[in-house]
């Protein structure tokens, strides 16, 4: 009796005895015999194609039809049979996910369900840099600790036009998926690229299935934190007919998906150190030796959108003599994602260290104005056992407050009654603060700044392909296989934000879970009846927009030719060729922040802008727009309640654009002005110069590979098998884009218009000693013509070029201990390309030049005699860099694997990467030519740096327990864990957008800590999935867990390195089949409820500390998620 999974067949064999407690312990490990399948009447929906380690499409569409014997393996027994026998069968070291069921993709996104695969962890942050915006779905995927990851569609390349390299993974369909295949090495026939590994999606076509096959799907999501209900749906259309033409096929998959959830936040701004704390003039001597304060507390409150549409559209041709396999296939995936969020903080709980280098420390001699005092009669602060900060009523000292003078302008801001709106707190005022509220040291203290944020941000990806293949069996040895494709991909985002800011008294409350607040009038800040529900105490902080449309494309070819050699040992060469044409032009704005009426803008009472309901004109002020105040409480039981009732602005009015009216070409102040109307964008364009990538990439690749051994290819009583070959590859790189040149904006003349480059001593005043040795004239006197004609400002178009060679060496073996026993080793050099973003061309030289008074600069150039007679200028810039190479990787694996049963497996593999060319952050000379001048210019940006090497193992472990009495024989398991450990590879510091690439910014002086570990590397993971099939019943619960790990080692707005904790989610589903051709289910996911725990570093082993120091940093919690649906076959 056979069983039929798919195209495979394996002899079953039947348990003649009842279960045993040997018996079971056996089992566990593989080696007790293996239980008949599961028994089904229903003949199968569809099969499932088998993968070699090609990715080639050409492998799509020929199953063998099953026979009245066979026994029929569905559901979840089914997926798993499935996905056993392709890693089996694999010319190299893969692990697979099997939808075997039409629209039953094991969960809700292909990037949960990858998470479940051995070595894989994914990132549930928008963006890893911006922690304070978790994402409800899984958006980015790590493999064996490693982002560079490789994406293809049914063995072809895809891509998202962003300024990465590869898909985002919230842009796949996963109701289209027919299984999802990760190459954890490779051989010479795959397409390069991935280090990490490559990810192939794999969509159905028409003869995998033996008939025509109708299915319509219908889900209703439900999201607890949200609120909503939504939609999904699936159709899906296959058939074949014999003609006498031969076979055609016609295959069509369309998936509607529409999700709306939620997710709310907690989270601190950048801790302070405060050292020798516990004085008196600092925090009091109740304070510890060392002080931790957060200089903010904010809570984030996000509604999420997600609608995402797919379409797979497949037709097939095979001729009367099955000599031709012709196949096309089209993939569109539309993903838009809409998200709104409200937010309210307090900011100056603590010292205020932004533009502070990130070992800043407060003390009594440093910064101390800026340490936070206790509210008049509230009493000490409070702190845990390691000086975080835990309670107390903040106020701020007032001799630090970054505002004008409203003592001194009545007009800077005023209350409803025309009171000035702060008191002016001098201490030449008589007595010293009349009329002031002070500390328990007679200082003046102000209330502390809140403020509320409002924010849309939407998001529109598409990406599609069209394939079309060609199979060509010549002879009984020789096939060939040609295949061309072509991908599309645009990115559209808008993200709007404004912020309001008032002041109040602020007390802090974290000694709990969670941090807590409530909120007390201000101290000497004169607010308006109602508080801070009065839009009149409240002023317009700050807009910013931001704005990315990107598009790319790509046309790819490739031909193979294979040939059976027919010997015991050798079984067949194979020749191939491939040559890929990508376009794309990465269009990503900087963020757009600018002030609009902050406390340090005051202009005077000409311009009385200050309270946000400031309608009427007055002078230049041209009032501000009606309609951008909604009053609204604000709160959650996950922050402790409401916090209060603020003035928001409307997400209608964000996603109309009225924000734009608040532009200083309309209000008449402030600096914000809308993107696509800032002064220096290029004509017909809402993109300025050094916001554009524009890169296109040729790829020429030949390939050999020689397979080896079966199953007459032995060592002893050992099966021999395998692969070698090698692969050349030729990269050719080509970036247009922008150089601006060193601005010359000397001046040559003194106040009273003489020269100042007159070649003159600095004269000697009367009765003064002479002034030190110094050069005549200011170093701008010396430059060259050359150096003068390079420095004169300007800029030019510049096309940059590179091409990289590759040979990728590959080996794969496989030796066959018995039947069910196998050794698997992989050896490969692989690469990975840099990011599109990282290629951009642009550059802003500036000079630099010595001191006149340090003569003994290296940069002065100087006589025999010693007198200076010129200047060498050094030419310095911040860059991304077109010249990159790709990182390349030496790879090997070794595993053990057994296979047993109907779905049984288990497998033991270790890996080790070293690594050439890593990408990071660091210094790189280039060359620029103006006219007949050429200079080097020393650029920081990305560049390539060292190698390193990171190494591992995972264990994994599947089966059903068919053995054990029924009921029980329907229980299964599947668990793997993975442990990772990373020896050098360093984190990139580098980010694919924005000017430069930098990670660090403004807000941490261009300084980091050093944190570690690599990004997204989690040392342990596992998976714990137990299973249930037994007739119409099929039931599954999934537990995914990683340990703590890196998220950001330098976070765009906390500044320092942020870890999230460890963290598991759980995962169900249950399905009943009411018919054969009817079923019904239901999932979950999040079912714990799991809160997201960041921490952040604030001292690595070069601080005081000497060692990694974490602090409280942010919790974050998102849905809990039901679907309810139903599957009707025809």
């Amino acid at each position: 009796m056979n069983v039929s999974i798919g195209r495979f067949s394996a002899q079953a064999r039947m348990l003649r005895g009842g279960a045993s407690t040997m018996a079971l312990g056996l089992a566990l490990i593989g080696l007790a015999p293996a239980a008949h399948a599961q028994d089904q009447d229903a003949q199968p929906e569809d099969t499932t194609t088998q993968v070699s380690a090609s990715t080639d499409p050409s492998a799509a569409g020929n199953p063998d039809d099953a026979s009245d014997s066979d026994i029929i393996v569905t559901g979840q027994r089914r997926a798993l049979q499935t996905s056993a026998t392709i890693k089996r069968n694999a010319d190299t070291v893969v692990d697979s996910i099997t939808a075997t069921d039409i629209g039953a993709f094991p969960d809700k996104s292909v990037a949960e369900a990858l998470q479940r695969v051995p070595g894989i962890t994914v990132n549930r942050f928008a963006a890893s840099s911006d922690t304070a915006h978790f994402s409800a779905e899984p958006s980015g995927v790590i493999v064996r600790g490693l982002p560079q990851v490789r994406s293809e569609f049914n063995g072809r390349d895809t891509f998202s036009a962003n300024s990465s390299r590869g898909l985002s993974w919230g842009d796949v369909t996963p109701e289209l998926m027919a299984g999802v295949d990760t190459y954890k090495n490779q051989t010479a026939e795959m397409i390069e690229g991935g280090i990490a590994g490559s990810i192939n999606l794999r969509t159905r076509v028409p003869f995998d299935a033996p008939g025509q096959l109708i299915q319509f799907g219908a889900n209703l999501n439900y999201n607890d934190l949200s609120g909503a209900i939504t939609p999904d749906a699936n159709v899906f259309y296959s058939n074949r007919w014999e003609t006498g033409l031969g076979e055609f096929g016609l295959m069509g998959n369309l998936a509607y998906s529409r999700v709306r959830t939620a997710s709310q936040g907690i989270q601190y701004g950048r801790v302070a150190i405060i050292d020798d704390a516990n004085t008196a003039s600092l925090l009091g001597t109740g304070a510890p030796d060392t002080a931790y304060i957060p200089a903010s507390v904010n809570f984030l409150d996000n509604e999420y959108r997600r609608e995402r549409k797919g379409i797979a559209l497949a037709a097939q041709w095979r001729d009367l003599d099955h000599k031709w396999l012709v196949t096309a296939q089209f993939n569109r995936s539309t993903y838009e994602n809409a998200w709104q969020e409200r937010t309210f903080g307090s900011f100056g709980i603590g010292p205020d260290l932004y533009s502070f280098n990130v070992r800043t420390r407060v003390s009594d001699t440093n910064l101390s104005d800026r340490i936070p005092v206790p509210m008049a009669g509230a009493g000490a602060f409070t702190f845990d056992e390691d000086g975080f900060f835990q309670s107390g009523t903040i106020v701020r000292q007032g001799q630090n407050m970054w505002w004008g003078q409203p003592g001194a302008n009545p007009g800077y801001g005023v209350n409803q009654a025309g009171q000035p709106m702060f008191n002016a707190c001098y201490n030449w005022t008589t007595p010293p603060f009349a009329g002031c509220k002070v500390d328990a040291f007679g200082r003046p203290t102000y209330g502390v700044d809140v403020g509320t944020g409002s924010r849309i941000n939407q998001n529109r990806n598409m990406t599609q392909d069209a394939g079309l293949n060609i199979k060509w069996e010549a002879t009984d040895r020789l096939r060939f296989n040609f295949d061309g494709q072509y991908v599309d991909s645009t990115v559209d985002n808008y993200d709007l934000s404004v912020e309001h800011h008032s002041f109040a008294n602020v007390a802090l409350d974290a000694s709990g879970r969670y941090p807590r607040i409530s909120l007390l009038p201000p101290d000497n800040i004169n607010q308006s009846p109602g508080g801070l529900a009065n839009p009149n105490n409240w002023y317009l902080r700050s807009v910013m927009d931001h704005l990315e449309d990107s598009e790319g494309n790509q046309w790819a070819f490739r031909g193979d030719v294979e040939y059976d050699l027919g010997t015991n040992w050798l079984d067949s060469i194979k020749l191939g060729g491939r040559y890929a044409k990508r376009e794309q032009t990465v269009q990503w704005s900087t963020y757009n922040w600018a002030n609009v009426a902050n406390t340090w803008t005051d202009t005077g009472t000409a311009h009385p802008y200050w309270n946000l309901d400031s309608y009427a004109p007055s002078g230049d002020f041209k009032g501000y727009p009606t309609g951008m105040i909604e009053v609204s409480p604000f709160g959650a039981p996950f922050f402790g309640g409401q916090l209060g009732t603020f003035p928001f602005v409307p997400f209608n009015a964000l996603k109309n654009h009225d924000a734009d009216r608040y532009s200083r070409d309309l209000i008449g102040v402030g600096e914000f002005r809308p993107i696509c109307t800032r002064l220096n964008e290029l004509p017909d364009s809402c993109f300025v110069d050094n916001e554009i990538a524009d890169v296109s990439e040729d790829v020429r690749s030949v390939y050999a590979m020689l397979r080896f051994g079966g199953d007459d290819a032995t060592v002893g009583s050992l099966r021999v098998s395998g692969n070698l070959g090698v692969r050349y590859v030729e990269t050719r790189n080509e970036s247009r884009g922008f150089v601006r040149y060193p601005v010359d904006n000397f001046q040559r003349f003194d106040i009273n218009g003489r020269p100042v480059c007159d070649g003159l001593p600095p004269a000697q005043q009367p009765g003064q000693p002479a002034p030190p040795p110094q050069a005549n004239d200011p170093a701008f006197c010396y430059l060259s013509p050359q150096d003068a004609s390079f420095i004169s400002g300007g800029g030019e178009e510049s096309v940059a070029k590179a091409k990289h060679r590759h040979w990728l060496p590959s080996f794969n073996m496989r030796v066959d201990l018995t039947d069910s026993w196998l050794v698997r080793f992989a050896a490969s050099r692989a690469l990975s390309r840099p990011d599109i973003g990282f290629l951009k061309n642009f550059v802003s030289i500036s000079a630099g030049l010595p001191n006149p008074i340090e003569v003994n600069d290296p940069r002065w150039v100087k006589n025999s005699a010693g007198v200076i007679t010129g200047v060498n200028p050094t030419y310095e810039a911040s860059a991304y860099n077109p010249y990159l190479k790709p990182t390349t990787a030496w790879q090997f694996d070794v595993s053990l694997e057994n296979y047993f049963g109907n779905a049984g497996q288990f497998s033991l593999a270790g890996f080790y990467k070293t690594f050439s060319n890593y990408i990071q952050y660091g210094t790189f000379v280039q060359s620029f030519t103006r006219g007949d001048v050429t200079r080097d210019v020393f650029v920081r940006g990305p560049a390539n740096g060292s190698g390193a090497k990171i190494y591992g193992f995972e264990a994994a472990y599947q089966r059903f327990f068919d053995f054990l009495p029924k009921p029980l024989d329907g229980l299964g398991i599947q668990t793997n864990y993975t442990y990772v450990k990373n020896s050098g590879v360093p984190n990139s510091n580098l980010t694919p957008v924005g000017s430069t690439g930098e990670t660090t910014n403004a807000g941490n002086a261009g300084t980091s800590l050093n944190p570690g570990s690599l990004e997204g590397l989690s040392k342990h993971s596992f998976n714990v999935v137990g299973m249930y099939e037994k007739g119409p019943l099929a039931m599954r619960l999934a537990y995914n867990w990683r340990s703590r790990y890196l998220v950001t080692a330098v976070d765009c707005c906390v500044y320092l390195p942020v870890w999230q904790e460890g963290a598991g989610f759980l995962d169900g589903s249950i399905r009943y089949g009411i018919t054969e051709n009817i079923e019904l289910s239901l999932q979950g996911s999040n079912l714990l409820n799991t809160k997201t725990v960041l921490r952040t570093q604030v001292a690595d082993e070069e601080s005081p500390e000497g060692r990694r120091t974490l602090m409280p940093n942010g919790w974050f919690q998102n849905d809990r998620r039901f679907t309810a649906g139903v599957r009707v076959r025809f």
